[in-house]
């Protein structure tokens, strides 16, 4: 029986037994126990200047090493060409090597992304001694399989990449680079049963690049909203990476990829509506309360005035239906909660705004109307619900008003080009003047790529959204109705409404108003504040 591995002299063959001596067994056993002393000893890495080198770990790689051993789960931010990717596959190789029935996917944007750290893994194993390796049952580009049934494979970070599979140790490569609606779609079906496993490693490693799910793992471990343990390693730890070393990045990259790649600044697209340091100044709060799709950031206080504003999908599974609720008693206004599903239909949804505008003391509803009317109307119609702001068309365009009036009336407001334009630009100055705090941090990885078109209009970037942002552009239009100053007057307020009152009435005469006894409908969103 041969003792390679597929005529590789450089691969020990499964069955293959060889006697250790005792300096060797010494050697194991401290390997075994101390994957730093492993790698540093017996790893080789390719140099530039060099070729194959021993991997010699700076004392920040070191650092990381030893969080990754000590935590299951770990996010890593550092900067570009910093050695995380060979440094997670080094470890990859210590636990695979010294630990039987080990399955780890190594998961990148592309497959061949996922590849490329394998291959670091199948360097450093290469050039292990044949008495330190295991023997080799499955060897190529996609996954390897060890004697001691450890195996590793590779995906791509996909809803399909590992389902199904049993997983020991995930590791997600430039966590940041998946396209926000690919990550979407594997951290909300795949993840959940892999990090649900009691001794399950997790391993999320990139360099920034915006406001997008890496920024929002980030931002939660920072804060304690997830069981994650951040680590940061600047630029700085690299040796030889001065101040000279980094005023050539910035010469060579531009201040924007500099401050992201090298600062490891979490910028959002370019060309956003808000200014990208504005952005970067806004903080996600703490959630008090979640369900169903509801984030609740600040609870209804008596006396104060709050405002709905609701951007409804055409159907279900594509566009979010969603809606952000504004306290407007005092500036600067607040986000308190937010609303996002896209698998409500429009029919269930009305349900969610009634319940939750009653909740923050009769909020006024502004719906977006583009697509149908059919929420407004069954808001209006069938749950009376008494504080839905009319908008009146006419030749000067759309305003707010209290359902009656010259014109038009609709039941909400069309985003047309010039309420679109109107509500961008105020939006932007409530925002950047601090006049708007918003709170919620997909609102936020929203507006930070929220960007120009080559129409000179607004819209999200390529694979991300733009719903929730939109329910805060509608808001910014709000402010610049006339009507809107009146919804804090508690006197004006009850007046209009008296006065709406009485023109459906007139309308309605002789036939009056019945009980449609719905009074006791279930709602599918209970708030338990």
């Amino acid at each position: 029986m041969s003792k390679v591995y597929n005529a590789n002299q450089q691969l020990k063959a499964a069955g293959v037994n060889i006697p250790f001596t005792e300096e060797q067994v010494t050697e194991y056993m401290k390997c075994a126990q101390d994957p730093i002393y492993f790698i540093e000893t017996y790893c080789k890495i390719i140099s530039l200047d060099h070729g194959l080198i021993p991997f010699k770990l700076y004392e920040c790689q070191k650092e990381k090493v030893k969080v990754i051993h000590e935590n299951r789960k770990v996010i890593l931010m550092e900067g570009r060409q910093q050695g995380k990717t060979t440094t997670s596959a080094a470890y990859i190789l210590w636990y695979t090597l010294f630990q039987e029935s080990k399955q780890v996917a190594i998961l990148a944007n592309k497959a061949t992304a996922a590849r490329e750290v394998l291959y670091r893994y199948q360097l450093m194993y290469e050039n292990l001694p044949l008495w330190l390796q295991q023997g080799v049952t499955t060897w190529n580009k996609g996954d390897i399989e060890l004697e001691n049934n450890s195996k590793v494979f590779t995906a791509a970070t996909t809803s399909s990449g590992i389902r199904g599979k049993s997983v020991n140790m995930l590791y997600v490569d430039e966590t940041a680079i998946i396209p926000n609606n690919v990550a979407e779609d594997f951290f909300t079906s795949v993840y959940p049963t892999i990090s649900a496993g009691e001794t399950t490693k997790i391993l999320l490693s990139s360099t920034p690049l915006g406001y997008n799910h890496f920024w929002k793992f980030w931002n939660d471990a920072e804060n304690g909203r997830n069981d994650f343990v951040p680590l940061f390693i600047p630029y700085t730890r690299i040796p030889g990476r001065d101040e000279k070393w980094a005023e050539e990045q910035r010469r060579q990259l531009g201040e924007l990829k500099y401050n992201q790649e090298v600062l490891c600044t979490f910028l959002g697209s370019a060309l956003t509506l808000v200014r990208a340091d504005v952005i970067g100044r806004l903080s996600p709060a703490m959630r008090i309360y979640t369900k169903d799709g509801l984030d609740v950031y600040d609870k209804p206080i008596k006396g104060h005035n709050y405002c709905l504003v609701a951007d409804t999908a055409k159907g279900v599974g594509g566009d979010y239906s969603t809606f952000s609720v504004i306290d407007i008693t005092e500036a600067p206004y607040k986000q308190v909660a937010k609303y996002r599903d896209n698998n409500i239909s429009p029919m269930l949804f009305p349900s969610v705004i009634y319940k939750v505008a009653t909740e923050y003391n009769q909020a006024y509803v502004l719906l977006e109307v583009n697509s149908s009317e059919q929420v407004a109307s069954i808001l209006y119609s069938e749950m009376e619900y008494e504080n839905l702001l009319f908008v009146n068309r006419n030749t000067d365009g759309q305003v707010v008003s209290g359902g009656f009036g010259g014109g038009k009336t609709q039941l909400g407001v069309n985003t047309d080009k010039k309420v679109k334009r109107i509500g961008c630009m105020n939006f932007k100055a409530l925002v950047e003047e601090n006049r708007l705090l918003v709170q919620d941090i997909d609102t936020i990885q929203e507006i930070s790529t929220f960007i120009e078109n080559n129409k000179g209009s607004y819209e999200a970037d390529e694979g991300y959204h733009d719903d929730l942002v939109m329910t805060l552009v509608l808001f910014g239009w709000l402010t610049t109705n006339p009507y809107f100053k009146d919804l804090n007057d508690v006197n004006i307020r009850k007046e209009m409404y008296a006065n709406r009152i009485r023109a459906i009435e007139d309308e309605l005469t002789p036939f009056g108003f019945f009980d449609d006894g719905q009074s006791g409908r279930d709602d599918q969103v209970l708030l338990n504040f």
